[in-house]
């Protein structure tokens, strides 16, 4: 998380600490702990100075005189906005899940609240993991003659009594022409079916999109936090992580692979990748997942195990990735 203008004093003041101990010789447990004060106080006023802007976006007084945010602050604010949607929502509270989309959207979408009881019906919390942390965030930035509009947005994966849902979640953190355009703009939230389905495109519209099932008979998976199509396919033996480690030895390249242990269960021609399911690691569902270079003779350019939410391991990784 970014902190909010408060580097250069936090430094001027861990010097003053520091001179303490060259020119008094004070106690340096009594020095580190002064440090650590200073440091979380400096955390403390980060963080009230996003509480209190964030808690303005919900202001209907477009006048009044608040913090105005900077691009540099977006992932905070961002993160924060995130946090209280989900919070609100594993709340039940209807008043202050509307509460904090823009005024100008609570204004002219005349159908919200009936979307959020489509939401509340669709996900209904809680909230078991919010995988939005850390996660890059995209930005569109508007700049003219000292008029700026800044929002940030991203999706992500939500899980909720071990089901995966996929959210794009849109917030305008600044709007100096409008600042009635500042709160959330559109909260997407779709299944995973949906999200794989061919040709799936966000709405991206103001206010809250739902949407469950998708026309069409295919099962899915979650491999590396992707969520992508997956069919089952029978095998004359179980794949495993050495039958891999053992074939790559062999300098093959992924035509040979296939030849040798059948079709993926996963295909994305599109991105050059293939995933083959593995036994199960402590409950946990694992997959070996290729990466080719399909123009150069099915070259193998890299081999990772996979878990549902992120890669476990690198088996091989070509030096033309370097």
């Amino acid at each position: 998380m970014g902190k909010i203008n408060l580097g250069k004093k936090l430094t001027v003041m861990l010097c003053v600490v520091l001179c303490c101990v060259q020119t008094t010789g004070c106690d340096k447990k009594a020095v580190k702990e002064q440090a650590a004060q200073i440091a979380q106080g400096a955390k403390d006023a980060a963080a009230e100075k996003v509480d209190a802007y964030l808690e303005s976006c919900t202001e209907s007084d477009s006048e009044s005189e608040v913090y105005k945010p900077s691009m540099k602050d977006e992932p905070e604010i961002y993160e924060r906005a995130v946090d209280d949607f989900f919070a609100a929502v594993d709340s039940g509270d209807k008043e202050k899940i509307l509460a904090q989309f823009a005024p100008n959207v609570r204004k002219n979408n005349k159908d919200l609240e009936e979307n959020l009881d489509e939401l509340l019906s669709f996900y209904p919390g809680p909230t078991d993991r919010c995988e939005r942390d850390g996660n890059v965030v995209e930005g569109n930035y508007d700049q003219e003659y000292g008029i700026d509009r800044y929002n940030a947005l991203s999706w992500f994966a939500v899980v909720s009594g071990g089901t995966t849902y996929y959210c794009k979640f849109s917030y305008v953190y600044r709007d100096d022409a409008d600042p009635d355009n500042v709160g959330i703009e559109f909260v997407d939230m779709v299944s995973e079916k949906v999200i794989c389905a061919e040709n799936f495109k966000w709405p991206e519209e103001p206010g809250i999109f739902v949407k469950e099932d998708a026309p069409g008979d295919y099962e899915t998976a979650r491999i590396g936090g992707n969520p992508v199509i997956y069919v089952p396919v029978e095998r004359k033996q179980t794949l495993t992580k050495e039958d891999v480690e053992a074939f790559l030895k062999t300098g093959g390249n992924f035509t040979d692979f296939k030849k040798q242990f059948g079709e993926p269960n996963v295909e994305e021609v599109k991105y050059s990748s293939y995933a083959y399911e593995l036994p199960e690691e402590d409950g946990e569902k694992r997959y070996v997942s290729f990466l080719v270079d399909h123009k150069k003779d099915w070259e193998i350019l890299r081999v990772t195990i996979e878990e549902e939410t992120g890669i476990v391991e690198t088996l091989y990784r070509s030096p033309e990735l370097d």
